[in-house]
């Protein structure tokens, strides 16, 4: 399991424009994120809450202690998938991180998370429990286009996020010809990360 610091955590939800204006003015300041080419790469996840839809609605109103699992891969690659837990409080956020195997994933979003009772792995242990306890069920997919800066002051990352969609057909989550529905189609979100400060030139 990988455990990251707690780091605080900006989103604004820009247009189109600003995207674009952002973005080239991010390339002249900004490193890219080595992990992705010259229009990023896609991130693919895919959404547990229990039946009361907590997580979502936690996310819905700000509220100011709040915590989501999902899985994630990138480029539909399906060498690299993580488990994740997001936490974030008030302006502060964490994640903690563990692999899975395609079919470890697969089985967690049909529900059969007997593949993981008896894993060692703090975070996996975690969410089986939760997941018995509290009924977590995968419930959204989404996708969408990522550009990612780097600023090596305050650990900055600045990442684009454009051509947002989702579906509910949780269980083709892995299937790459999976229709997904566009949302924000003229939006786009601006998420800014950093550690203890926020360099003066990236604000």
């Amino acid at each position: 399991m990988i455990e990251t610091c707690e780091r605080s955590e900006l989103k604004y939800l820009i247009n189109k424009i600003d995207h674009l204006i952002l973005d080239k003015k991010l390339k002249t300041v900004l490193s890219c994120d080595p992990h992705a080419d010259s229009t990023g790469y896609v991130v693919k996840s895919v959404y547990f809450d229990d039946f009361s839809d907590t997580a979502w609605l936690d996310n819905l109103i700000g509220s100011g202690n709040r915590e989501k699992f999902r899985i994630r891969y990138y480029n539909n690659d399906t060498s690299f998938i993580n488990l994740e837990k997001k936490v974030k409080n008030l302006s502060k956020g964490t994640k903690q991180i563990s692999r899975l195997t395609q079919d470890e994933a697969q089985a967690l979003i049909e529900g059969r998370f007997e593949v993981i009772k008896s894993s060692q792995d703090p975070l996996l242990k975690e969410f089986y429990l939760k997941a018995r306890q509290r009924g977590l069920r995968a419930k959204v997919i989404v996708a969408y286009q990522r550009m990612p800066y780097l600023y090596n002051a305050g650990n900055v990352r600045v990442t684009l996020d454009s051509e947002i969609r989702n579906s509910l057909d949780v269980r083709r989550f892995f299937d790459p010809d999976l229709s997904l529905v566009p949302q924000l189609t003229q939006q786009c979100l601006l998420e800014v990360k950093f550690d203890r400060y926020l360099p003066e030139i990236v604000r």
